[in-house]
């Protein structure tokens, strides 16, 4: 129950400001110190790990002292882009994946446009293993594409 309320806290104070790295000791929740306060370091990490197990942050360093944090799960936004996909009759057509993440036409308003680019791309990469997508190599990062399939 506990380990669920941090995330919680975790996840809406992250996507509130748009923030995506925590530091174990610099983060400001886990420090009250106006009465004093402090989460132990060995609390806080289980914390992340908990956040870490839902899909929601990965590590950034072997020691495991920073944390990039996802308020949506790779497999949530896969989810939310194919939904996209089918509700605007997307199937069987290619676009470009940065058109997709950022472009101002296509998915402006969705709601995981301007996800994190590396975090977009696995989540395409999850609906290419599912059989939905399909990912192609373009001449740069920004050509990329990604046709998703008629019965996606």
């Amino acid at each position: 129950m506990q380990l669920r309320l941090w995330r919680e806290l975790v996840l809406r104070w992250h996507q509130a400001r748009g923030v995506q790295n925590l530091n174990l000791n610099e983060w400001p929740l886990f420090a009250n110190p106006t009465i004093d306060r402090t989460l132990s370091l060995e609390a806080r990490r289980e914390v992340v790990q908990d956040l870490v197990a839902s899909g929601h942050a990965e590590w950034k360093d072997e020691f495991k002292t920073t944390a990039f944090v996802m308020w949506r799960s790779q497999q949530e936004i896969a989810a939310s882009v194919l939904d996209f996909v089918r509700k605007n009759g997307m199937a069987g057509n290619v676009y470009t994946v940065y058109d997709l993440h950022s472009g101002d036409e296509i998915t402006a308003g969705a709601d995981f446009h301007g996800t994190d680019p590396t975090i977009f791309r696995r989540a395409l990469e999850i609906l290419e293993q599912q059989g939905k997508a399909a990912l192609f190599k373009g001449a740069s990062s920004e050509e990329d594409g990604v046709k998703f399939v008629a019965d996606a």
